[in-house]
């Protein structure tokens, strides 16, 4: 489940059948160091509070936005920190909660379990979903603690709901008054108008609910020995590896779900769960489908469907996480393995890609136009009441912007690097294709500095034979007479 800056990734090229004419949108950087991304580099996670740019994360995740659209909430995973990002300040980051003390020294010994007044002596366990209620109350999925942590607005952290004994944790569950409840790695959070928060317990394969009298109820899913991919009455309907979480109109509950193959949006709504985009799995032998893994892939088009004990490909995914909803009634999916945001437009049921590669998973660093541009395992997605998006990009540890403006506000402009380096296939088992736009020295090294492979007459496109280089994690380095490029190589077998 801890999926944290996975270099391994399943890229497969299908026939992209888009049904989505979406207006153009742009990607740019919010916050997050982004020197040396351009040149393959990845070395940019760290802490620090600043402006845009001069601000370091360590692989988050989970996002909220208030209300009125002026702050982020970011669960900065590695960090075990809450930081706030001042949306129309240059998007300026501050820290919320969460023992800094260590951070600011460069050690990283800040986990814990510990409420306090003091919102920066809190403790937490890699901190993963977020969200926040009307008044400005921030509420986090303590995953790794397995309770809900609250932030109040003064500054107070406090566990909202989940066994807390003297910081100590509880794996269970159970459902019942907020402090006699059990949780199993809760992962993602979101709320309701009413103020009910509704939590993606994944460890327990199970929908929670947190009223606002403080009572944890079960909405759908059975508990960790009930694992499975079952669509029907919440009473028999399964679930496994569930990850993102929002809500529709209609008071609908939306949850994305990639354990064991099986890579769906799923809907809870009147009383019965059902495939929402990807794989249908209705009236499948439930022997064959446990059988018969959902594929893993990225195509786009309609939901895939079964025909008798067969499946037939359709909407593929690999990995989806953050879910997020348009103005329009259009539902946003963070596809975390294949580094792009997709989009199941409502009114003909079609899914296509909103941003980034459209049919090949290409993990990268790149601003620009909505087709151009690249992720790398984005994770979370929220929308704001103007038509824009942010999504926390992990794997490149920064937050980024997708927005119908080239030049969101407070965010520098929109630019493209001046030097460009790919490989594919990346991991590649016998052969690796290079282009770039540098001429000249390319070296092949390992992870020890040793060189494998060099030319001084470096020519793209160029394809070198890896068949006889071991599996394991290289570096190619093209260097010209005006600048130099890195990127990393996974050679597998």
């Amino acid at each position: 489940m801890y999926k944290i800056k996975s270099v391994i990734f399943i890229s497969l090229c299908f026939l992209c059948i888009s049904g989505f004419g979406q207006k153009q949108y742009y990607v740019s950087t919010l916050a997050g160091d982004t020197t040396g991304l351009y040149n393959g580099l990845d070395s940019n996670a760290g802490y620090h509070d600043s402006v845009g740019a001069y601000a370091l994360f360590n692989s988050p995740t989970g996002l909220a936005i208030d209300t009125a659209g002026k702050y982020l909430y970011v669960a900065d995973t590695r960090n075990n920190v809450i930081r706030k990002i001042n949306i129309a300040s240059g998007g300026l980051v501050t820290t919320i909660a969460g023992d800094v003390a260590d951070l600011k020294k460069g050690v990283d010994s800040n986990i814990g379990y510990v409420n306090s007044t003091n919102p920066l002596k809190a403790k937490f366990n890699n901190p993963w979903g977020v969200c926040v209620d009307d008044t400005g109350n921030v509420y986090i999925a303590d995953t790794y603690n397995n309770v809900i942590r609250k932030i109040w607005v003064s500054g107070k952290v406090t566990t909202y709901a989940g066994r807390d004994s003297a910081g100590t944790t509880f794996v269970g569950y159970v459902n019942g008054p907020d402090s006699a409840a059990e949780f199993y790695l809760p992962l993602s959070l979101t709320i309701d108008k009413a103020g009910n928060i509704y939590v993606t317990d994944n460890g327990n394969n199970a929908i929670r609910e947190i009223s606002v009298s403080g009572k944890v109820t079960t909405v759908a899913g059975h508990g960790y020995d009930s694992t499975g991919y079952i669509d029907g009455p919440l009473d028999s309907a399964e679930f496994e590896d569930i990850y993102g979480i929002t809500l529709g109109k209609a008071g609908d509950i939306y949850v994305s779900q990639f354990g064991n193959g099986t890579n769906a949006i799923r809907r809870i709504y009147n009383g019965r769960v059902t495939t929402y985009a990807g794989f249908d799995t209705t009236g499948m032998d439930t022997d064959v489908l446990s059988e018969s893994n959902v594929p893993v892939g990225y195509v786009n088009g309609r939901n895939g469907a079964v025909r008798g004990d067969t499946l037939i490909t359709g909407v593929l995914f690999n990995d989806p996480t953050g879910l997020a909803f348009d103005t329009s009634g259009n539902l946003l999916i963070a596809d975390e393995y294949n580094d792009a945001i997709r989009i199941f437009n409502a009114k003909d049921s079609v899914v296509s890609t909103f941003a980034g590669n459209d049919s090949l998973a290409i993990p990268g660093y790149l601003n620009g136009p909505d087709s151009v541009a690249q992720f790398y395992d984005p994770m979370a997605i929220v929308a704001d009441k103007k038509g824009n998006f942010f999504v926390t990009d992990l794997g490149n540890n920064v937050i980024r912007v997708i927005s119908p403006k080239p030049n969101f506000t407070g965010v520098q402009p929109v630019v493209q690097p001046l030097y460009t380096l790919n490989v594919f296939p990346n991991p590649c088992t016998d052969r690796l294709n290079i282009v770039s736009s540098l001429n000249g020295n390319a070296t092949l090294l390992d992870i020890t500095g040793r060189v494998i492979w060099n030319t001084s007459n470096f020519k793209s496109p160029y394809t070198l034979s890896i068949s006889a280089i071991s599996p394991g994690i290289y570096f190619l380095r093209i260097t010209s007479q005006s600048a130099t490029e890195i990127k990393k190589v996974e050679v597998v077998r």
